[in-house]
């Protein structure tokens, strides 16, 4: 089973989630791509629908995971997930205790790669965005203007890919801050940051303080073997954003000149 695990975004991650997929990828002995080139997409969220397409004849299966998730439990394997019978992609829903809720989160997600998959992203490139706004329905859920708001479309209206996915609950690989403090607690397999940006940088950094550990979220013992510099209390004081946070600032301020 060749399995690929990618994930990435343009303009480049503020997330140090990099170096916990690889990692992650590299205990399951998958291969782990990062994506952070700039496509022709006129709309960033798609950009990820372009990387899968760039890479997924070379697979048996494709993991994608956001940037702003990180594996949490690395005892167990994601791929307990991959689609099973006819279906080709599987997703989990979305929390029952947030206000904002959608059909699925296209946050993470595990591809069956054959004839079928490689039409579907192709054909979520090709849909257009305000076909599916008009479609869009209350009972839906939240409309974010992303990928995610056309795979449902498709996914539901589509008889080429209508009832060929598997939907799994939230717990399974879409779990939430909350989680690891007060609202329905348990181990995560992933940990998604959803919200605003300043939400997410706030409880990405709670959350290091909380469990004590990297930026990456990946454990003291596991980060030394791979040579990076670690430290034995990450404290207010210690607690690290990405390095590249000041940066990705900058470039924003110079495209708003230009």
């Amino acid at each position: 089973m060749n399995v690929c695990i990618l994930s990435g975004r343009y303009p480049v991650t503020e997330f140090q989630s990099y170096i916990n997929h690889k990692i992650y990828a590299d205990h399951f002995g998958y291969s782990y791509v990062h994506c952070n080139w700039p496509t022709t997409t006129k709309n960033n969220y798609l950009n990820k629908i372009v990387y899968i397409l760039s890479i997924i004849d070379h697979y048996d299966y494709l993991v994608w995971i956001d940037d702003d998730a990180f594996f949490i439990d690395f005892k167990k394997d994601i791929m307990e997930y991959r689609p099973e019978g006819d279906s080709f992609i599987s997703f989990c829903k979305s929390p029952n205790f947030k206000e904002l809720k959608t059909v699925l989160s296209s946050g993470q997600f595990i591809v069956r790669v054959n004839d079928l998959s490689k039409l579907f992203f192709e054909t979520v490139l090709k849909t257009e965005m305000d076909s599916v706004k008009n479609w869009w329905d209350e009972s839906l859920g939240y409309f974010t203007n992303g990928d995610q708001d056309i795979m449902i479309y498709l996914l539901l209206e589509d008889k080429r890919f209508k009832n060929k996915v598997d939907l799994y609950d939230y717990k399974k690989f879409n779990s939430r801050v909350e989680n690891l403090i007060d609202v329905d607690v348990h181990k995560p397999l992933v940990l998604h940051f959803t919200g605003r940006g300043k939400t997410k940088q706030k409880n990405y950094i709670r959350i290091q303080r909380n469990l004590n550990i990297h930026p990456s979220l990946v454990p003291n013992t596991k980060l030394v073997e791979y040579n990076i510099v670690v430290k034995p209390s990450y404290n207010k004081d210690d607690v690290q954003k990405n390095p590249v946070s000041l940066l990705y600032k900058l470039n924003r301020k110079i495209k708003g000149w230009l």
